[in-house]
């Protein structure tokens, strides 16, 4: 898929914050799946953004406004192509050694039982990780919502999240059953439901590398899921953290524009 898109997020405080720091994960890395023809990010007010990249290779921009602020702005727009590659992230640049993304930051407690269910004694990882997937998205309802995730052994027992609190608890399961797994956050090209800005779940399979699961679509990404950043959780992959100065309140608006063309692409894992 070739796609033109500009993404906006707008951050309003209730009253005027007297400084404000962000920081932004929302610049695609090409891998062999994605081609990045042109991107740029700028902000409102006019701040100096400051390259670099984070602990997991994540191409990163932090900036700093001085107050009094009522909103700020933060555009995101390029021109990229993606191949549907069933999921399967190669030529990505790795910082961390796999064994950063089995460590349990959440007790799993019904989900390891869950997932020791759904996997049933299946040897083979590839399959027991398709199994998993459809197994959460048989018994987690996609309720589309743009708020930070609650903790993964919430979301279950709700039985509904959003798709950042899905990819999450599809993380805490796949390192339930001693599987690297890592959380993604990224954008859908497509214009399907939820929020524009999308999460899923990336596993760890040898011989193949990291494979993505998106429980809450009920499949393994595809052209139109454009990868933005990764990491052990929500809170190292959000594409935007910011902190402010004050006593406001802040209510925060995405909007997605997108204009594309598909191109036939399938592939399989193999």
């Amino acid at each position: 898929m070739r796609a033109q898109l500009t993404l906006q997020i707008e951050v309003r405080f209730s009253d005027a914050a007297r400084s404000a720091n962000q920081l932004l994960r929302l610049t695609p890395r090409a891998f062999d799946g994605l081609h990045v023809l042109d991107w740029f990010v700028g902000v409102e007010p006019v701040a100096t953004l400051r390259r670099g990249e984070d602990g997991f290779g994540n191409i990163v921009h932090s900036c700093s406004h001085a107050g009094p602020l009522d909103k700020i702005l933060i555009t995101a727009e390029g021109l990229v192509e993606t191949q549907d590659a069933a999921g399967v992230t190669r030529g990505l640049h790795e910082k961390q050694p796999l064994d950063v993304f089995l460590r349990h930051h959440e007790s799993p407690g019904d989900i390891a039982a869950y997932a020791a269910q759904a996997l049933d004694g299946e040897t083979d990882r590839l399959t027991g990780l398709h199994r998993l997937m459809a197994a959460l998205h048989e018994k987690l309802r996609f309720a589309p919502a743009d708020v930070p995730p609650r903790p993964a052994a919430e979301v279950f027992a709700a039985g509904e999240g959003s798709a950042r609190e899905l990819a999450q608890v599809f993380v805490a399961a796949a390192r339930a059953e001693e599987i690297p797994a890592r959380f993604v956050s990224g954008l859908r090209l497509d214009g399907g439901e939820g929020a524009p800005i999308h999460a899923w779940a990336e596993a760890y399979v040898d011989g193949l590398g990291w494979i993505g699961f998106d429980s809450a679509l009920g499949f393994c990404p595809r052209d139109a899921h454009l990868r933005l950043g990764h990491g052990v959780d929500f809170f190292s992959a959000a594409p935007r953290r910011g902190a402010f100065f004050g006593y406001a309140d802040e209510k925060v608006e995405t909007r997605l524009a997108i204009s594309s063309a598909r191109q036939a692409s399938w592939q399989i894992q193999q």
